[in-house]
């Protein structure tokens, strides 16, 4: 799935309606019947009194009058509308106010018109839509500050009004409605997926409302949605004949004194996710820790007690990760670099590999070079040290897609939506995980789980996107009925995660 600009959206609204026995309010419609099941559902909704709906004089505004229109007869509940007052209506808008019904209706020209709003009572923000190109102002800005400090639950109708839908944002003075919950329709806005927006969103629903699905294929556009229906297209089956041969042998380099753990976790996320193999490099230190964590997996330790100081040959490895726990000893920093800069194959490289990475960079007299379609795995932090420090996630973003165009490689950038650019100037964004996987060691594991994919014959594209995604979805399914995770649990979800991904 492609993620679009606010035009492009408009352009397929508008194809659909010319490829379909379908008319613009009649979609409008579909998408408002939508909204309503979907809030039907919600316990805010099932226990309020009051519903009041907010309503600019265009489509979103003609999406908000059908919601109030269609939620009435079917909650407990009392439904106003309120319209800012305005010289110009779009056709739909229109259609749905004569639609309208006994449903009381207040035209907001000043803010006498404000209504007391309760903390159990619902807000629906149906004022702005995809449309908006400046900053809101006016009666309107002062509207969006008064339901922002009300204690009511507040609903987003396809986009939190005053919020740009395009990355061209202002990050300076934005004030926008900020939603618990935001209905979205299709595909997510590209100003959804960044932290710096995400007080506006609260919670995100993509709401289905069958748009042809030709019209996005053909869209150009370098932004992709990773998700479940991507993921089974990737995996791949086992045979009931296969045997351990048939999936791999991945070499794991990491782990210090203090650090094994990481390791540890790196080791058994690549078992878990099905390689026939696993082989760990650790100091000596860990050889006794290794052996006893993690039965299955074996051990080659380097000549080195407590750090890593002799990098190994990897010819006869089908992956190689490396990183996890492995610190920055003088001695590492420099068995890296030189072993980096004589690998051939594609490696995963995270935590401190990529910290000695950015410092090696750094240090012009100590030039790397990545092994074309090379994976690396940084969190926030590690990038900025990598390639700078960005002033918002956008800029983060154009830095990502450069460095990884720049130096051939797939960069994987950790986060809420974490992103995966690859040298072509394509970049995914995921939508698996949550908020409990912001836990010590859950980045190794991640580490684990493509590597793991690379050895079992995954091309490197494959391994990075369907890793993110396996990854995410074990912290789903990990995280139900609890309100925390460690990064084991996250490792003890992949079977499961995978096995959902071969059925469902």
């Amino acid at each position: 799935m492609k993620l679009l600009t606010a035009q492009q959206i408009r352009e397929w609204d508008a194809y659909t309606i010319a490829h379909k026995p379908i008319t613009s309010i009649n979609l409008m419609e579909r998408a408002a019947q939508n909204c309503v099941s979907h809030l039907l559902n919600e316990p805010v909704v099932q226990q309020t009194q009051t519903i009041h709906v907010f309503c600019g004089s265009g489509n979103n505004g003609g999406d908000g009058l059908a919601i109030a229109r269609l939620i009435k007869p079917l909650v407990n509940a009392t439904v106003y509308v309120y319209v800012i007052k305005s010289n110009h209506s779009s056709p739909d808008f229109i259609a749905n106010m004569n639609r309208l019904g006994n449903i009381q209706c207040v035209e907001m020209a000043s803010e006498k018109d404000f209504p007391t709003i309760a903390h159990n009572e619902v807000v629906v923000d149906a004022i702005f839509g995809t449309g908006i190109n400046k900053p809101i102002e006016g009666l309107v800005l002062k509207l969006i500050r008064y339901l922002n400090q009300s204690n009511g639950y507040r609903i987003a109708i396809d986009i939190p009004s005053g919020l740009m839908p395009d990355l061209a944002q202002t990050f300076n003075n934005l004030e926008a409605f900020e939603a618990h919950q935001t209905l979205t329709f299709q595909i997510p806005k590209l100003s959804f997926l960044f932290p710096e927006f995400g007080k506006y969103i609260g919670k995100l629903v993509i709401l289905d409302i069958a748009l042809i699905q030709a019209f996005n294929e053909s869209q150009h556009t370098p932004y992709h949605l990773l998700n479940r229906l991507f993921a089974k297209t990737v995996i791949k089956t086992r045979s009931r004949f296969s045997h351990k041969g048939d999936f791999g042998h991945t070499l794991l380099i990491g782990g210090s004194f203090g650090k094994m753990g990481a390791a540890i976790l790196m080791s058994k996320s690549a078992l878990r996710t099905g390689c026939g193999l696993v082989s760990a490099y650790i100091p000596k230190t860990g050889y006794t820790i290794m052996q006893t964590a993690l039965p299955e997996c074996m051990v080659l330790t380097d000549d080195q007690l407590y750090e890593l100081g002799n990098l190994p040959n990897v010819m006869n490895f089908d992956a190689v990760a490396i990183g996890p726990g492995m610190g920055q000893d003088e001695k590492t920093i420099k068995a890296f670099g030189h072993w980096l800069n004589t690998q051939q194959k594609p490696i995963v490289i995270d935590a401190d590999a990529l910290n000695i990475c950015s410092r090696l960079l750094a240090d012009h007299s100590n030039a790397i070079k990545f092994p074309v379609n090379s994976i690396l795995t940084p969190h926030p932090k590690e990038f900025d040290r990598l390639v700078g420090i960005s002033m918002n996630a956008i800029e983060r973003l154009e830095k990502q897609m450069h460095f990884a165009q720049k130096h051939q490689i797939i960069l994987v950038l950790k986060g809420a939506h974490t992103s995966i650019a690859f040298p072509d100037g394509n970049v995914y964004f995921n939508f698996s995980g949550n908020e409990a996987m912001a836990t010590a060691g859950s980045g190794d594991v991640l580490t684990g789980v493509i590597a793991s994919l690379l050895a079992q014959s995954y091309q490197p594209k494959e391994a990075a996107l369907l890793g993110v995604y396996i990854h995410g979805l074990a912290g789903d399914l990990a995280v139900k009925g609890k309100s925390t995770l460690i990064a084991s649990d996250i490792i003890e979800a992949i079977p499961q995660a995978l096995y959902q991904l071969h059925i469902q």
